[in-house]
Parts: structure tokens; C-alpha cells; sequence
């Protein structure tokens, strides 16, 4: 297996598009240290005021970092949600990314994860908890949700809602036809029609396959048109409010009830962008 994974790794470069590096937060993130097999893993918090109403494990994409996505992760957490953010060994920031290769990269990703949702059941015990990610980051936020790969089945039965940004779709040797008919969490997916990696990515309808492959009902899938790979960092302030409010409107009504967030939520449309659901 880990030679499919390897390969199934490398064409993960196709998920490197990720939003620029040199963004910086406005606030300073709170940054801590996990202790992952034997690796110090930089653990990036935004935490909420008070008490949180939720929290978000988010993995960011290949080769990004998670101050690339402030913007959104200050939102959530001016939203009452605590965000936990680790720094991933194939991050261009990391000291030690030459170590490793695209196997051992990938299961160092799912050991990070599974250390981070295990934070959020510490630090918020009782507390809905919420997978989200970007791009390759997307895949793990599946997995946690029930998404199986070659990996095998990795899912948490915490795992109360996924969000995924520019999702994974299709990786050969990774992905298999049935990778997302086991994945029943409520999810969220946001992708744009030009939502495109050269020579990897050369139709942005790819991002579709969690949302068309998943089980059951409870699926939320939104399109901007003209939203490109870097939609999460880059998005004008019109369709970036858009992207944001969706996402702190599908945590609210999923997990906590929220009745307001679900009416927003249902009556949401807007020029430019396509909403669909299962």
C-alpha cells in the first residue's frame, strides 16, 4: 500500500495551489506545541472569546500554512468558534519538510489531525466538533467524516459536521469510486468554475465528487463563479462575506440548532453563485 500512497502523494501536487504565504493575520495566532509520534507539531490557535460554541480542526493545503487562511479563521472565531490549526510537515514553512516524502507526509498529516481532534475534545469536551480543511487539507476533513481511501476507514465518530474548501475529488491510487459514499457527516463543499490546477486539475467539476458521492442528505455544495483554487484567501469582499457567512450559518444549523442560521442558510442566493443540495 504505502507505494500506491506514494504515488497517490506525488499526484497531490495537484492540490499545492494553495492561497499565498505571505499573509499574515491581523491578530496573531496563540501557537502551541503537540506532541505527534514523536514530533513537535506547531499547533496554531484562534480561540474563542469565552466559552466556544463549537471547534474546527482545519488542515491547510500542500505546502501552505494555516496564516494563509486568517481572514477565514478569524471569522469562525469572531463567530464563537475555536479554531485548531497545525503546521503540516509538507508546509514551505516547516524546518524539517525535506524529511519527508509524499507517503510519510500524507500519514503524518492523519496522525496531526487525529492529535488535534483529540486537543478539541480536551479543550472543549461536549462540544461540537467540526473537520475542515482546504485542498489537500479537504481530503483529511473527509476522512475524519467517514471519506474511506486506500488508507482504510479513518473516521471519528466525534466529527459532527466537515467543511471543504476546494475539495479533493478525484486522486488516482488515493481515491477510489467508493471513497465517498461512506462519508454521511453533514458536509459543506465550495468550489468555483475555475477552480483549476494546471496539468492536474483541468476541470473544476473534480471538486464536485464529495458533494454528488455522498451518502445520505445533509450536503451543502456551493459554486462562485469564477472562484479559482485560491477562492478562500483571494475572494473579493463581496463573495468572501458570502463564503464565510455560509460557513458559520451551515456550523450553527448543523450542530447547535441554530434556527436563524438555518433559515440564512436556506434562502441563500446570490449573483455569481450556484447553490445546491442533497
Amino acid at each position: 500500500m504505502l507505494r500506491h500512497l506514494a504515488a497517490a502523494a506525488a499526484a497531490s501536487v495537484m492540490l499545492a495551489a494553495s492561497p499565498a504565504l505571505g499573509q499574515t493575520p491581523a491578530a496573531p495566532p496563540a501557537i502551541e506545541t503537540l506532541s505527534v509520534q514523536n514530533r513537535a507539531v506547531e499547533l496554531q490557535v484562534w480561540p474563542a472569546e469565552g466559552e466556544p460554541r463549537a471547534v474546527i480542526a482545519f488542515s491547510h493545503g500542500m505546502g501552505g500554512a494555516p496564516a494563509a487562511y486568517h481572514r477565514l479563521l478569524e471569522t469562525w472565531q469572531a463567530a464563537g468558534f475555536t479554531v485548531l490549526a497545525p503546521l503540516h510537515v509538507d508546509s514551505l514553512r516547516h524546518p524539517d519538510r525535506a524529511s519527508f516524502n509524499g507517503a510519510t507526509g500524507f500519514f503524518a498529516r492523519i496522525a496531526d489531525m487525529a492529535a488535534v481532534r483529540e486537543a478539541a475534545r480536551q479543550r472543549a469536551p461536549g462540544k461540537p466538533l467540526i473537520a475542515a480543511g482546504h485542498s489537500y487539507g479537504s481530503l483529511l476533513s473527509a476522512m475524519a467524516g467517514g471519506a474511506v481511501t486506500v488508507a482504510g476507514p479513518l473516521g471519528d465518530a466525534d466529527v459532527d459536521a466537515i467543511v471543504m474548501l476546494s475539495s479533493p475529488g478525484a486522486i488516482p491510487g488515493l481515491v477510489t469510486p467508493d471513497t465517498y459514499r461512506a462519508m454521511a457527516t453533514p458536509s459543506l463543499t465550495v468550489t468555483g468554475d475555475a477552480d483549476l490546477v494546471p496539468n492536474f486539475v483541468t476541470d473544476w467539476t473534480a471538486h464536485r465528487l464529495p458533494f454528488d458521492g455522498a451518502a445520505g442528505t445533509g450536503h451543502l455544495l456551493l459554486i462562485f463563479a469564477g472562484g479559482d483554487h485560491a477562492l478562500v484567501a483571494n475572494a473579493d469582499a463581496e463573495d468572501f462575506a458570502l463564503l464565510s457567512g455560509a460557513t458559520v450559518d451551515f456550523i450553527a444549523a448543523t450542530t447547535l440548532g441554530d434556527t436563524p442560521a438555518a433559515a440564512r442558510l436556506a434562502a441563500l442566493q446570490a449573483d455569481g453563485l450556484t447553490v445546491e443540495r442533497r
